[in-house]
């Protein structure tokens, strides 16, 4: 099990609230497998102001396969022709979860309880015809958290696979914040009896629910235990 832990000079060292970070591959997977979007960083060539290139941050659906994070696009996209280059440049994903507001005394001490995570890697354009089916049922699947989605649908076709790129980024260091509780008040204002009995203080709890399935209009076909189990292990998780 690889380890992240940083230098101080290190990409990945979290500089302010440490305590709130960890660094181990545990904890990077685990929040990067538990979320939905993730969004990219990388510097664009396209549409350059006096040959200056402009930093982009675009979300993305995403897969991952052991310490590798999969991406896909269409073939022509700016994030697919950028990250795709021979050079191999470097990228920064993330991912977080928002999971309350935290609600103090002070607005100055008002902030989220969440996960996230921060991955850094190479990035490189996948040619292996095999890896780049494994990955594309990676990123399909990751949306249903592990559900056989890809094998209940057609089968892709070959426009499909010439069309879409698939971008492979190995981890090479990452790191993990998070926090959890309610509010950290000042202890002057914890004292002041006036300000706590007229000001309320907690956590709002944030929760993402899957509705009931809606078929299409066009439907036919029952709803898949593929997605039955989706759905029953979203009520465990949630």
């Amino acid at each position: 099990m690889a380890d992240y832990t940083p230098s101080s000079k290190s990409i990945n060292f979290i500089n302010r609230a440490r305590e709130r970070g960890t660094y181990d591959q545990e904890s990077v997977y685990r929040v990067l497998d538990q979320g939905l979007v993730s969004h990219v960083g990388f510097h664009s060539s396209k549409n350059a102001d006096e040959g200056e290139a402009w930093p982009f941050v675009i979300p993305m659906i995403y897969g991952r396969i052991e310490d590798t994070v999969y991406l896909h696009g269409y073939m022509s996209g700016r994030l697919i022709k950028d990250l795709g280059k021979p050079t191999g440049p470097r990228t920064c994903i993330t991912v977080t979860h928002v999971d309350g507001l935290v609600v103090a005394l002070s607005s100055f001490h008002n902030s989220n309880n969440y996960r996230s995570v921060c991955v850094f890697g190479n990035s490189r354009l996948v040619t292996d015809p095999e890896e780049k089916l494994k990955a594309l049922k990676a990123i399909n699947n990751h949306q249903f958290k592990g559900q056989d989605n890809w094998g209940a649908a057609r089968e892709v076709n070959s426009t499909e696979l010439k069309t879409t790129n698939v971008i492979a980024v190995k981890i090479e260091t990452a790191s993990v914040k998070q926090r959890f509780g309610g509010p950290s008040d000042d202890k002057q204002d914890l004292m002041n009896e006036e300000l706590l009995s007229k000001t309320w203080v907690g956590v709002v709890p944030i929760k993402t629910v899957l509705g009931a399935p809606i078929p299409a209009d066009y439907n036919k076909a029952p709803i898949p235990e593929y997605l039955q189990k989706f759905l029953e292990h979203s009520k465990e998780t949630v």
